[in-house]
């Protein structure tokens, strides 16, 4: 039985590791268990469960800890084969890809500690899409999430590995004094992030 310990960690972290972990035990079944603190994770894990057409069911293991057992069924190679997250590539709509546009460190409006923990599962769970975007572009205070004492960097070094361009504006970098202490992608002026943007197959802007 796989245990996995995911106290503390913001949505979607829980799932993806689980629907790892379900698709290496699919070709035999089996069971694992993922620990979690808070309930909406644990409707979310028996959302993905059922969505792949396993059995979950949770149980408090006293407050702010919970566990969610899945079940996990023998699948054919074929449904493993889409199940799985290992093998991603820059997405290629057209020629010109997806263009991620990120303006801020945090994200939506409200609290700014809540918009902190959605940017950064937000930049999680672009490292776990099929197709990768093809660049990420920062400015304003965006570019924040660039430098190395961001908790986003080690994901922005993960899809910059697997191809995606991280692009950074230096006049923002500037402004805030970071210029020296990024530590991912390149420097590029507004004429680039702008030529980037027009030349996109489709853009998501935050």
């Amino acid at each position: 039985m796989k245990i996995i310990d995911a106290m503390g960690k913001a949505c979607p972290i829980p799932v993806v590791l689980a629907k790892k972990e379900a698709a290496r035990l699919a070709l035999e079944g089996g069971e694992l268990q993922v620990l979690v603190d808070n309930l909406p994770a644990c409707e979310n894990l028996k959302s993905m469960a059922d969505g792949m057409g396993y059995t979950a069911k949770e149980e408090m293991l006293e407050p702010g800890r919970y566990r969610v057992i899945i079940k996990v069924t023998a699948q054919s190679q074929e449904i493993i084969k889409t199940q799985s997250f290992e093998e991603k590539t820059p997405v290629n709509k057209g020629e010109n890809g997806l263009v991620v546009v990120i303006s801020k460190d945090s994200m939506g409006q409200g609290s700014e500690e809540l918009g902190k923990i959605l940017i950064k599962g937000f930049v999680f769970s672009l490292t776990q899409l099929e197709d990768l975007p093809k660049s990420l572009l920062f400015f304003n205070s965006g570019v924040l999430l660039t430098v190395k004492e961001a908790n986003t960097l080690e994901d922005l070094l993960a899809l910059e590995q697997a191809g995606t361009q991280i692009k950074i504006c230096g006049t923002c970098a500037d402004y805030y004094s970071v210029k020296s202490s990024i530590g991912v992608g390149q420097i590029v002026n507004m004429m680039t992030i702008t030529e980037e943007m027009a030349l996109a197959g489709t853009v998501i802007n935050l």
